[in-house]
């Protein structure tokens, strides 16, 4: 993902917005007062890749205005009052409250700055061998502890939860007797 582009009328508030995001480490690529000039810097830095960070009104637009004309990739994210926020008819546009909380703001821009690491990793098929391992382990506890079939896979998934282990190392802890 490109860098960050803010747009606001205040020239000092860019200026604030682009000395908080720099020191978070986040790539500031430009400041403008005008949409129109933001435009022009997006388009010239990362054409439709970035992130636009901008109040609710420029000096020569709104920013529900410059969303509707902004390159198609790009990612806005709007800086509004309570009053603007309902003025505001774009259900996918972001927004976020004033008073900027620094943390919400960071982690806001993070999200579309940042590559992000998938929620689940489906683990890779077991072989036959690690299923019959799995399988032998059920046994032993169904046979020494008295369970059902499902009660010993659910202890399996139990255990490879809390230790941090695979189902396959814990079945074979199992089956050394550590368990």
């Amino acid at each position: 993902m490109g860098g960050v582009i803010i747009a606001c009328k205040d020239g000092a508030m860019c200026d604030k917005l682009a000395h908080t995001l720099a020191a978070a480490g986040i790539d500031v690529v430009g400041t403008a007062t005008k949409g129109a000039s933001a435009l022009q810097k997006a388009a010239r830095y990362y054409g439709d890749n970035g992130v636009l960070l901008c109040a609710y009104s420029m000096s020569d637009m709104t920013a529900a205005e410059l969303y509707r004309i902004m390159p198609e990739g790009f990612q806005m994210v709007v800086l509004l009052t309570a009053r603007q926020r309902a003025m505001i008819t774009q259900g996918d546009m972001l927004c976020l409250d004033i008073p900027i909380n620094r943390g919400d703001l960071i982690n806001t821009i993070r999200m579309f700055t940042e590559p992000q690491k998938p929620l689940f990793v489906r683990p890779d098929k077991r072989s036959e061998d690690e299923k019959e391992l799995i399988h032998r382990a059920k046994a032993l506890l169904m046979e020494r502890n008295g369970m059902s079939e499902p009660e010993a896979h659910r202890f399996l998934q139990r255990q490879s939860m809390n230790s941090g282990q695979s189902l396959v190392s814990v079945a074979l802890n199992i089956l050394n007797g550590v368990l």
